[in-house]
């Protein structure tokens, strides 16, 4: 029986526990382009090969802590080292899964939440990744249907891509407002109920709020 690999593979979290940093220093090094692109997007999450990794000690102003690469190594069953994220197997995550069979995101949740799925291969940055192996042979014990077309999906190298943060901009400029009315005094002995009731509808008719604060 062929003994699992599974590729060793760092996102932020093992990248800052590897250089006894924040979480948030690794993802300012991705910011600041010290750390480079990804070397996988996998689910919407980036991650980077060990080698890659390791290059961050290489102009000496910081440097990885041998003994906690140790503990990472042993933390990923199988795993083996690759230096070329073209020669990465194919790899994936809860939002590629579902492609696999035609299914929904919340309906490939439930399998795992049921335990009606495979264990995942690796848990990396506190998600879980599988090898596609791993999810067509699952799928064939149970006697799960595929469909092809999702397959050949991640067999070339298609994945959920990180969704940019912030708001959307709109496409569409927003309409200028109204200019809000100049204010006006109504005055006992100068104005009568109904001019005060026509500039109160005719504020409420063109959707502006009225406060009344009655005056000496």
């Amino acid at each position: 029986m062929t003994k699992k690999r599974f590729p060793y593979l760092l996102g932020h979290a093992e990248i800052a526990f590897l250089y006894g940093v924040e979480r948030q220093t690794s993802q300012l090094w991705k910011t600041r382009g010290v750390l480079n692109e990804p070397d996988a997007v996998i689910s919407g999450n980036p991650y980077w090969l060990l080698p890659t990794v390791l290059g961050l000690a290489q102009d000496g102003t910081r440097e990885h802590l041998p003994e906690r690469l140790k503990e990472y190594k042993a933390g990923i069953d199988g795993g083996y080292e690759v230096d070329d994220a073209a020669e990465l197997p194919d790899v994936v995550g809860l939002k590629e899964i579902p492609w696999v069979f035609g299914k929904k995101y919340m309906d490939v949740y439930q399998w795992r939440v049921r335990r009606s799925f495979a264990t995942e291969d690796a848990m990396v940055s506190g998600s879980p990744l599988w090898l596609l192996d791993t999810v067509l042979k699952d799928a064939e014990q149970r006697g799960r249907g595929t469909v092809q077309e999702g397959i050949d999906r991640i067999r070339a190298g298609e994945r959920e891509q990180i969704k940019p943060r912030g708001r959307k901009t709109s496409a569409e400029p927003k309409p200028t407002p109204k200019p809000v009315p100049e204010a006006r005094t109504f005055r006992p002995g100068q104005d009568s109920v109904e001019d005060v009731a026509a500039f109160a509808a005719e504020l409420l008719n063109s959707g502006f709020s009225m406060t009344v604060r009655p005056k000496r």
